[in-house]
């Protein structure tokens, strides 16, 4: 009787295994086609002969932001949208992730640094830097990439029950 419990329990891990990782391969192979088709309408479109970073941006609608080197060796970064739609600048025309961190710390207060990525909004580029704040909220501020000014800022604090 121990022996067969034993081989149900394996049979059962076995499953259990098999099952969790389609499910897992399902859930993120959609998101890697997504990236794939932006870095290959980025090539296209910029003329990048490498690419050295891909995200995604999501907020009122989904961008995937690629960053890489044309063919003339200019630092491009590329704004692709959902709808196939890209947006593009060259990187220096921008501020850097270091450079906007530190506008943010300097101007609004920020005790601790959560992340930071580029996206946009209404075909504006922005930084999205999220961070906690001097009254310990966690706060999202998104400043323009030419500038890093203030483009719109949300706080949220834990509600005190």
């Amino acid at each position: 009787m121990g022996k067969k419990w034993i081989l149900i329990i394996i049979g059962i891990l076995i499953l259990t295994s098999w099952q969790a990782y389609y499910l897992y391969n399902g859930v993120f192979a959609e998101q890697q086609k997504k990236e794939a088709a932006a870095i290959e309408l980025a090539k296209k479109e910029l003329n990048l002969k490498t690419v050295t970073n891909i995200d995604h941006f999501f907020k009122n609608e989904t961008y995937y932001v690629v960053e890489g080197k044309n063919d003339q060796g200019t630092d491009m970064i590329a704004w692709v949208g959902s709808d196939k739609e890209i947006y593009s600048e060259k990187a220096k025309e921008g501020l850097s992730e270091k450079q906007m961190i530190d506008y943010v710390k300097k101007n609004q207060n920020a005790v601790k640094i959560i992340d930071s990525r580029l996206g946009m909004e209404d075909e504006i580029p922005l930084w999205e830097v999220v961070y906690i704040d001097d009254q310990d909220r966690y706060t999202y501020y998104y400043g323009y990439f030419e500038t890093g000014k203030r483009y719109e800022i949300y706080r949220l604090k834990e509600s005190e029950q």
